[in-house]
């Protein structure tokens, strides 16, 4: 299994984040990885991508997309209502094949 982190962002920090968290540990171990979650709010993203060891950032707050550039942002808001779930998990995975993992 690769091994991930990802960054969920909501409007705390807390129970969206946490709720897109366990759905994307869930989809994304289906697919061979071992996933790692990390849940703030959008003003602790540039400090939380600062070691450099997220993958993906996945939002369902908008986020200022200076303070993690380079790390691919993908809108998780259909993880979080159930609708649409394929088009994050599409990205998600082309963002992590792009990156060999």
């Amino acid at each position: 299994m690769s091994e991930i982190k990802v960054l969920s962002v909501c409007g705390s920090g807390t129970v969206s984040s946490a709720m897109v968290g366990e759905r994307i540990v869930e989809l994304l171990e289906e697919h061979g990885y071992e996933v790692e979650i990390q849940e703030v709010n959008p003003g602790m993203v540039k400090g939380a991508v600062s070691n450099g060891d997220i993958d993906l950032i996945a939002f369902t707050s908008p986020i200022d997309p200076a303070d993690a550039e380079g790390i691919p942002q993908i809108n998780s808001v259909g993880l979080l209502t159930g609708l649409d779930e394929e088009t994050f998990l599409d990205a998600a995975l082309e963002a992590l094949k792009e990156m060999g993992k």
